[in-house]
């Protein structure tokens, strides 16, 4: 924990000690002279602060965990040597495993970083900036606050059950020493999740490019929270809301558009700016040491054609187009995954994170839609054949809501293998919703301790107060 303090400051005057000459998202050039006490000066460079926070989500320890999270459910596995992949591919990740310290204070320093910009603004240290301004900016840092405690709580903590103790940290004033403090229930950091989302809602900017958060991802990223929850009724309002926006996002009308366009493309809502020469790039070409699932590949071969007819020479004939496109000789491109095709080059595009995208939402709606009661599984079924439609693959018929919701989880799968780890997520709430086993998703799954990763060894030596979670 002392070294996560340590670079999260040091991160944080990186970000903040720089020329005020634009105000471009990678524009965080160091500046010897600044310091915590006066880097929030004006309105030019408090948006040089938020740059930096941006900056951090595409960091090494959070840019690729993606790949980590398919390999830990069951679209895919880690082939070659990956950085922390320890264990993921069997469900029995270590407690030392150095990585996941990593992950852990990578996400804290994104909070920190926020929390530092919010301090700032609140006290008035940004002079003659607009009030309606300082209120966006705030709703950046709030939205971003809230992805990376959602993010954490995910990892480490029982997201899947809202009455449990099993939280992560809260965070949300500023901190420059070590404070040890417990965990939070997962009650308490929905709220504090929640609280952030809808004021970014409500003060977060519209008609943005897509690789800044505003409104329309705080609402796209608050429906999926109440998903989560378990508050039915609210998600498939919200998500209805993000899909009906009128803002220009629409879904692509064709799948592999959403990749060629990267983060602007007209469905993804969030996903960060990579670009060539200096500007920044994730770490998600290391995806070729990466391979799809079994599961992942019959799933596909049996929304196509016959049985066993799929074929991944040419153009993947016998598949679904969404797999084909991904692993098949023409598309697959140098990554073996099209999805991911740029090369790590300081030349090259850089591969964004597709951290929320349109297509995702249409699912979301049609799972709430089916789980809330008095929901319309035919309004539930449209949305998830509005995807299938899109994907070129035959629509599904209605016979009964558990039918149903294991059609939206395999679309789901289908849809955003190696994008987000939803697929993984799916498995976990799906178990403890009564609607799947654990193993007959994956034969690894033989305990609901390895629902959740373990806290970092590194974290508590640095904090006393963190119990670990269960069986580890």
């Amino acid at each position: 924990m002392k070294q996560y303090i340590k670079n999260s400051a040091a991160v944080l005057l990186f970000a903040v000690a720089a020329t005020v000459t634009s105000c471009s998202i990678d524009d965080i050039k160091p500046y010897n002279k600044l310091t915590p006490e006066n880097a929030v000066r004006d309105e030019a460079s408090a948006q040089l602060i938020l740059n930096g926070v941006y900056d951090l989500g595409r960091e090494f320890d959070v840019s690729f965990f993606p790949l980590h999270l398919a390999a830990l459910g069951n679209e895919g596995t880690i082939s070659g040597f990956m950085s922390g992949s320890n264990g993921f591919n069997t469900n029995e990740v270590p407690v030392d495993n150095i990585f996941l310290t990593n992950l852990y204070s990578g996400h804290y320093k994104i909070i920190n970083g926020c929390n530092f910009l919010i301090q700032e603004l609140e006290a008035g240290k940004a002079i003659g900036i607009a009030d309606d301004k300082k209120a966006e900016m705030i709703s950046e840092a709030k939205f971003q606050r809230a992805f990376a405690h959602f993010n954490l709580l995910r990892y480490f903590g029982e997201f899947y059950n809202v009455n449990s103790t099993y939280g992560i940290v809260v965070r949300n004033t500023f901190a420059t020493t070590l404070e040890a403090n417990p965990r939070n229930t997962v009650a308490e950091v929905y709220k504090q999740i929640e609280d952030d989302l809808l004021y970014a809602s409500e003060k977060g900017l519209q008609y943005i490019e897509h690789f800044y958060s505003g409104s329309l991802a705080a609402k796209a990223l608050l429906s999926k929270v109440y998903l989560y929850e378990g508050k039915y009724t609210e998600a498939a309002t919200l998500a209805d809301e993000v899909i009906n926006n009128d803002e220009g996002y629409a879904l692509e009308m064709q799948y592999s558009d959403i990749f060629k366009n990267s983060f602007n493309s007209s469905e993804v809502i969030f996903a960060p700016l990579t670009g060539p020469d200096n500007e920044g790039k994730t770490q998600m070409s290391q995806v070729k040491r990466t391979s799809f699932s079994q599961i992942l590949r019959t799933l596909a071969d049996a929304q196509v054609g016959t049985a066993n007819d799929g074929s991944l020479l040419g153009a993947g004939s016998g598949y679904d187009p969404r797999f084909a496109f991904a692993y098949a000789a023409n598309t697959k491109k140098s990554n073996d995954n099209g999805k991911y095709p740029f090369l790590d080059q300081i030349s090259s595009q850089g591969n964004t994170l597709y951290h929320l995208r349109l297509g995702e939402i249409y699912l979301i709606k049609a799972e709430a839609e089916a789980r809330r009661t008095g929901g319309d599984l035919d309004l539930a079924l449209e949305s998830l054949n509005e995807i299938r439609m899109r994907a070129g693959v035959t629509p599904k018929d209605l016979s009964t809501q558990a039918a149903l919701l294991s059609d939206i989880r395999n679309e789901k799968l289908l849809e955003l293998f190696f994008e987000n780890g939803e697929g993984w997520f799916d498995i976990v709430r799906y178990v403890n919703l009564g609607n799947l086993t654990a193993t007959a998703a994956k034969a690894s799954l033989v305990s609901p301790n390895k629902f959740v990763l373990p806290m970092p060894l590194q974290v508590l030596a640095g904090n006393k107060t963190i119990i670990q979670n269960k069986g580890y």
